[in-house]
């Protein structure tokens, strides 16, 4: 079968920025290409989409499996979403490929682009409001229960979801603060609290020196919502947004160093030395913290009209929920916390500057993460379990 997309970004003004085609074959494998309109090339605030794999230049740039380019798989949500986003349009099996969600997508994704196949941009979503976000909770466990009258579920299947992760989520917009926001529900397979635990992580990763989204909890009946303000949505447009995944064309098993996350955030960085400290600490935070989930989908640069490609704020912050013991990413050549002498060691032979400091002050701020843990609500039988944290602080 072949498909045809407009692919549009909405940066400042909303413009077709290529076409897309994709073929699959009925064993399911695919090609295809993708081309930018002259008209996007032509514009002084025209940008490549992938620096790496598309870089702005007038030619086809074609692709084998799966037959797009990874920056357009990076719009998709996470495999909660996409569960959503199949049965709100009533996909069918043999049809759940990446050009029928892209479709089915349209406007409702993360960051700038957006996808069609009628010759014009797909309408915007409809905000879904923090008022309903008891209904929204509701929906969330009649969802992970298998409730199958979408009737009961309706407001979650309308309110969409984002890249990362793999819990329950929608995107809302915060009447209280006036902002889109990610809200990040509980699940009904939570073996602790872990809405409170990110709330704490994302607060005591503030207090290390991270960017963080501003995050809120918001009461729900005796649980909690947590509100991560959207980095992509600014004032007039949008951010465009990729994965380091993507810049790096990992596939697979694929064994990353953060040095590598590095060396690509220097090469595109418009502040090359600012994003340096900012991933070095961010690093640093992960293996103190213990946040193993530090995969390569959630680290991502984004784009903006007025201040190129930075390092996104850091998100998705917490300790070893899952009890995985290794980090995903490297820091040397090992997947443990490598503790504050050789964490000083690393940020120097990688050049970065501060990174004596940087690890002192995030030492020094994750040195409280008990008290923090305890402000946000985490009940003392689950701070106990993350007690590995004081092993790191003094490794």
């Amino acid at each position: 079968m072949m498909y045809h997309l407009d692919v549009w970004s909405r940066l400042a003004v909303e413009i077709k920025a290529g076409e897309m085609v994709c073929e699959i074959t009925e064993n399911g494998r695919a090609q295809g290409a993708f081309r930018y309109a002259p008209d996007f090339l032509a514009r002084d605030d025209a940008f490549a989409l992938d620096p790496v794999s598309l870089p702005l230049q007038p030619e086809n740039f074609t692709f084998g499996h799966p037959g797009i380019a990874r920056v357009f798989e990076d719009s998709l949500p996470d495999d909660w979403g996409k569960k959503l986003l199949i049965r709100k349009h009533k996909i069918s099996r043999q049809h759940e490929n990446i050009p029928t969600l892209l479709i089915a997508l349209g406007s409702s994704g993360l960051g700038a682009l957006t996808y069609s196949v009628q010759g014009k941009p797909a309408p915007p979503p409809q905000d879904t409001s923090t008022t309903h976000l008891s209904e929204l909770l509701n929906a969330v466990e009649k969802f992970e229960r298998g409730e199958t009258r979408d009737s009961e579920i309706s407001m979650i299947l309308s309110a969409g979801s984002s890249p990362g992760g793999a819990r329950p989520k929608a995107l809302v917009y915060d009447e209280e603060t006036g902002t889109h926001s990610i809200a990040k529900f509980s699940s009904i397979k939570d073996l602790v609290d872990v809405v409170r635990i990110e709330a704490a992580t994302m607060a005591l990763a503030s207090k290390a020196g991270l960017q963080v989204p501003c995050t809120r909890l918001s009461p729900c009946g005796n649980r909690s919502v947590l509100l991560v303000e959207r980095f992509d949505i600014v004032p007039g447009g949008r951010r465009h947004m990729i994965s380091l995944q993507t810049l790096l064309k990992a596939e697979g098993y694929y064994t990353c160093r953060y040095k590598d996350i590095l060396d690509v955030v220097r090469k595109f960085s418009a502040e090359p030395a600012m994003d340096s400290e900012l991933l070095f600490r961010q690093m640093v935070f992960n293996a103190v913290v213990g946040n193993t989930d530090d995969h390569l989908k959630n680290f991502w640069m984004i784009y903006g009209a007025r201040e190129g490609w930075r390092l996104s704020p850091a998100f998705d912050l917490v300790p070893d929920i899952g009890r995985r013991g290794e980090h995903v990413i490297l820091f040397d050549t090992g997947p443990y916390c490598p503790g504050r002498d050789t964490s000083k060691k690393l940020g120097r032979s990688w050049g970065v500057s501060n990174s004596d400091r940087i690890v002192d002050e995030v030492f020094a701020a994750v040195s409280g993460w008990a008290a923090e843990f305890e402000t946000f609500g985490v009940q003392d039988n689950e701070i106990q379990q993350f007690k590995e944290i004081d092993r790191n602080l003094v490794s």
